[in-house]
Order: C-alpha cells, then structure tokens, then sequence
C-alpha cells in the first residue's frame, strides 16, 4: 500500500517528466526562426528541426507502452530519463543543422518513452476516485511547458543564443531521474506471462512511420510527390487491422476501438485537438519575429497568454471531472477553442490585443479540455492496459502535431513565393517582410479557420462518449 508522501514523489517525478517534452518540442518550435538565421538554413530546412522531435512520438509510443505493460514502466521511463540526458548535451555541441536534426531526433525517442509511461504510472498509483485530479496536475505540468517556452525561451535566445534553450532541460531531467530512484520502488507493473506481438510491432510500427513522413515531407515537397509513403502507410494500417485479429496476444486489442466508445471518441477528441492547436507557437513564432520584428523576448510574452491559462484551468476541470464525468467539460473546452480560432480568422489584427485575447480564450479551453479526455481514456481500461493506453493518446495526441505543423505549412507555403519561404530565416526577409506581410495574413487567417472547424469537430466527437464518461 502506497503512502501519501510516496504518491506526491511520485507526482513530482511524473510531472517533470511531463514538463519536459512538452517544453522542449515547444521550445524548439520557438527557436526555429534563431536556428534557422544561425546555421544559414531556408526554410524547408529549418523546419525539419521541430519535425525530427515529432517523429518518434507517434510512430513509437504504442510499442513503447506495450512493452511497459510487459516489462515494466518504471524501468523504460528512467532509461527515457538517461536517453534525453544525453541527446540535450550533445545537441549544444552541434556543428551544423544536420547534426541538431539528428540529436532532436535521439531526443524525440527519449519523449516517447517518457510521455508514455508517465501517465501510465499515475494511472497506476492513483485510485479512480482521485485520478482526475492527480491527471490534472500531471496536466498543468504540460501546461507549465507550453507556458515557459516562449517566455523562457524568448530570454535565453535573446540574452544566451540558442544552445541555452536545451542546456535548460539538464538538470530537470537529472531532479526528475534522482527522484524516481527513491519514489518508484516496488511500485513497477509487470505483466510478463504476455509475449510482445513482434511482426504486429513492425508492421504496425513501419505503417506509422510512412504515414508520418509523408506528412513531414509534404509540406516541402508537396502533397502528391510522396504519395507512395502514404499508400504504404495506409496498406501496412490495413494489413496490421487484419493481423492483430488473428493473433493470441496482440500489439494492441482492436476491440478497444470497435467496442470502447469513450476510449474511441476520447482519442479521436485528442487527435483533432491537437491538429487544431499545436501550429500556434510556429505560425505566430513568424508573425511575430520575422514580419512585425518582435524580440524573441517579446514575441514570448504575447504566446504566452494561451499556456498560462491552461495552468490555471487544469488542475480545476480534473477535480470537476472525478465528481461529474469528463464527457461534457471536455466538450465544451473544444467549442471555446474552436470559437477562438473562428474569432482570430474573421478580424483584423490591429495592436496585440488582438492576438492575446482569443490566445487566453484558447488555453482556458485547452485547460477544460485535456486532463478530463485524458482521465477518460485511462478510465476505460483495465489496469493491465495503462501503457497500451496512454501510448494510444500519446500517439494521437504527437500525430495530430505533427499534421498540424504540416498544414500549417502547406498553407505557408501556398500563400508566400517560394524564394521568399527559402530566404525567410537567411536575411532576405529584413527588407521583403513588410512586402509580403498580406500575403502571410491571407494564409494565417486559413489556417485559423482550419482551426476552427478541426477543433468543433472534436467537440462534437467528443460528445460521442458514453454518458457517464
């Protein structure tokens, strides 16, 4: 039997966890524009840098958090804690944005295995009546990322360069690893008389793989010219529906989705919230820094409006969702969010108000939205599947991410000349930037509409979840 202190320890570990991958992709994402302008990069380059971080999020998190189930969380949540260690080191040392790609990369996998089995860990030591809350603080935690990458990263840009931004991370992830060594003892979950599903993992995992470099690549090269990964992608999906019905012991129950309504809905919720939402840092990152000519510092002070509010409505809409269910709160916080965005497509921007408004609106939305959709997801399933299931959300959660950065810059793309995409970080923006500044606004205000109505669309999936979810 745990004691409190040894559940709040745990806490602690957990939500420095989820503080870090949720800071660093978004703080990577903020510096795109410092990176970029350093290694002399264009911006089909550059944008690689947030993409190689999103990568191994979803196409790895379900195999990691099948193998938790097996083999035990604990150990691959601490081995993520000693991957990202190392991969935030090396990345200050780097020569050249081919090197930094990399090393986001190594880093990335270290997320996936931290974010998997975070959640899963909580769930595990948490009881029902009380998860909701302590998901809502592991929620705030995130939040808490999202809030200090732009501040924090704007200071450290402007007043250290780029490099600090990751040397930041080291000693969160060395209190995080120390701490874990003291509060997760004898608390591991292990399932070993389960087989990993080997061949399910490879297809399953290789099909994720195409689909996401598909939407990587698309936005750079176009959406018909590597249409054969998404093919690939899609068959290998298919192929691995069919597989998995077959085998003893899958890589994941298909029933989970064909019977589970809320873990379904609650996941689709997740997967539209995040292709609606996670593009704000890098289109307003632009807006801001390269057409209006903010400070790094700056800039981190308008974004943030939208994560400071997701702090403060977290921990709240967990409480309320132990005692009332997460189905409607979650519901709602995606309209507000929709809203906001509809909002930001329709008016002119005239002074920043403008912009730190419908942002507030959407991280109050965000902050109704996540910890209730998460403690669903969780509390649909037995508790031998927490790992299955958080990499489940986690997956979905990184794919609509990774979607989101793609049209968002697709849509760039379409409305900016191409030499100017080339040049918007290598200097010829300096004197080009107010030429094109309409330009930039007409696709901005597409992808706030896109937005919008990705975010209505989750509200409305959300609401298919049972009833007292």
């Amino acid at each position: 039997m745990l004691s409190e202190r040894q559940r709040k320890l745990i806490l602690i570990t957990t939500s420095l966890a989820s503080f870090l991958t949720p800071f660093s992709s978004s703080v990577i994402t903020f510096a795109v524009p410092r990176i970029g302008e350093i290694f002399r990069a264009n911006f089909f380059t550059v944008v690689w840098v947030p993409l190689a971080y999103l990568i191994p999020l979803p196409s790895l998190m379900i195999l990691f958090g099948r193998l938790s189930d097996i083999y035990g969380r604990v150990k691959l949540f601490r081995l993520g804690f000693i991957i990202f260690l190392i991969s935030m080191t090396l990345i200050i040392f780097s020569v050249n944005i081919y090197m930094l790609i990399s090393l986001v990369f190594l880093a990335g996998i270290s997320g996936a295995l931290i974010g998997t089995n975070a959640t899963a860990i909580i769930s595990h030591v948490y009881p029902a009546n009380k998860r909701g809350g302590a998901l809502g603080i592991n929620a705030m935690s995130v939040y808490l990322g999202l809030t200090f990458s732009p501040f924090l990263g704007g200071v450290l840009i402007q007043f250290f360069d780029w490099q600090s931004v990751f040397l930041v991370t080291i000693p969160i992830v060395i209190t995080a690893l120390l701490i874990s060594i003291f509060s997760l003892r004898d608390i591991d979950f292990k399932n070993k008389k389960e087989n990993l599903d080997v061949m399910g993992a490879v297809i399953f995992t290789s099909s994720l793989i195409s689909i996401v470099l598909y939407l990587s690549f698309s936005e750079i090269y176009g959406w018909f010219s590597m249409i054969f990964l998404l093919i690939l992608g899609i068959t290998l999906l298919i192929l691995f529906i069919f597989y998995e019905r077959k085998v003893k012991e899958p890589l994941i129950d298909i029933s989970l989705f064909t019977k589970n309504r809320t873990f379904a809905a609650s996941n689709i919720s997740a997967f539209l919230n995040y292709i609606s939402t996670y593009s704000i840092v890098f289109i307003f990152s632009i807006y801001l820094q390269v057409f209006l000519k903010y400070s790094p510092f700056q800039a981190g002070m308008v974004l943030v409006a939208d994560p400071i509010f997701m702090v403060i409505f977290s921990p709240i809409s967990g409480r309320l969702a132990d005692k009332y269910g997460s189905r409607i709160m979650a519901s709602l916080g995606m309209t507000v969010i929709g809203i906001s965005f509809l909002i930001l497509s329709w008016i002119k921007i005239t002074n920043v108000y403008d912009i730190i408004i419908p942002l507030s609106f959407i991280g109050i939305g965000f902050g109704f939205f996540t910890a209730p959709n998460t403690n669903s997801v969780m509390g649909s399933v037995p508790r031998e599947r927490f790992g299955i299931a958080s990499g489940t959300l986690g997956t979905m959660r990184f794919t609509g991410q990774i979607l989101s950065i793609s049209v968002a810059s697709a849509i760039l793309s379409n409305a900016l000349p191409r030499k100017i995409l080339l040049g918007i970080f290598t200097g010829i923006m300096q004197s080009a930037s107010v030429v094109y500044l309409n330009e930039f606004i007409s696709g901005f205000k597409i992808a706030m509409l896109f937005s919008g109505l990705m975010s209505l669309l989750g509200a409305y999936a959300s609401l298919l979840r049972n009833k007292n979810a």
